[in-house]
């Protein structure tokens, strides 16, 4: 059984930094959906929390600003939001798609992005739709009785598994993204089961043709579940942008980076998973202007090889 002593509520930045210093033995939630995984880690008994501290009412993390270039939402956002509100389903296709697969109704409608960014976890799915977005976030701490803010980039935010770059007393506030109004986008993911499935591999793109529809004007590409930090195939989208949106491309952008898994386990299998994915996240993300022959890529590995030379 999971039991507290305390559970506070506080209101605002000042009062949740003084309860920093008041309480001891404290866990910081928000919607509390890892909170009893997180408890059976151990396996062993009941677990005792001293103090829970939910931040879900600091009036400060009550931020949704969507402009023309930058939108910023804040840390306590659901993915049932970013589900159904219906901007984010208009600038910002990604989310929508991402939050599809996480979970089911119930546990969206608790499970908050900043919690699913500070878990780090390797197969989170929150983090590679970010990466597309150029996401940062924004930290506030207090030293001296101020309150500061900072702001990191996703990519330096996540160090490692469940480990993020938060000092002393931080907390995440809000992230803050590149609108991307204009731009097609996918979110490919698999597991090892169908139901409230945790990603052996996901891949995440969003991509923009130039006015023609023909060339990849540009296009972000990032990966989980198959290494320790999620990231971006920078080469892949380097290659890409300002080239023809055809078969041959794509197929040959999907084979640059597939060294980038470093997992343990089922290689063979993610490196045959990731490319397949990457190719259909492609297709998908363009679909809209230009048409792919998905039968193009029923080849053997033998000869996509021969055939190609990057």
């Amino acid at each position: 059984m999971l039991r507290y002593d305390n559970y506070f509520i506080p209101k605002n930045l000042a009062e949740y930094f003084d309860l920093l210093l008041e309480v001891k033995n404290y866990r910081i939630v928000a919607g509390c959906t890892d909170i009893l995984p997180w408890a059976r880690e151990g396996r062993a008994g009941d677990v005792h929390i001293e103090n829970i501290i939910d931040i879900t009412n600091i009036k400060e993390l009550d931020l949704f600003d969507i402009k023309k270039e930058k939108i910023t939402i804040s840390a306590t956002t659901t993915f049932q939001k970013l589900f159904t509100d219906p901007q984010i389903r208009k600038d910002i296709k990604i989310l929508p798609q991402v939050a599809v697969w996480f979970a089911d109704d119930q546990i969206r409608e608790q499970a908050t992005i900043g919690g699913n960014l500070v878990n780090a976890s390797p197969a989170g799915d929150g983090a590679p739709a970010f990466l597309t977005l150029n996401a940062s976030v924004i930290i506030n701490g207090r030293k001296d009785k101020q309150i500061y803010e900072r702001k990191v980039t996703l990519d330096k935010f996540i160090l490692g598994r469940n480990k993020v770059d938060l000092q002393g007393n931080e907390i995440l506030t809000a992230i803050e993204m590149d609108n991307t109004s204009g731009y097609g986008a996918s979110f490919e993911k698999v597991g090892h089961r169908r139901s409230l499935v945790i990603s052996t591999v996901c891949v995440s793109c969003v991509a923009k043709t130039d006015a023609s529809g023909k060339i990849f004007e540009d296009i972000r590409i990032a990966v989980a579940g198959v290494r320790e930090v999620p990231c971006r195939l920078s080469k892949t989208e380097l290659f890409l942008k300002g080239k023809n949106i055809n078969e041959d491309n794509i197929l040959a952008a999907s084979m640059l980076e597939l060294d980038v898994i470093n997992s343990r386990s089922r290689k063979e299998y993610r490196k045959e998973v990731l490319q397949n994915f990457i190719i259909r996240a492609i297709i998908k993300s363009v679909s809209e202007r230009i048409t792919i022959q998905e039968n193009y890529f029923d080849l053997t590995k033998e000869k996509q090889l021969e055939g190609l030379s990057v």
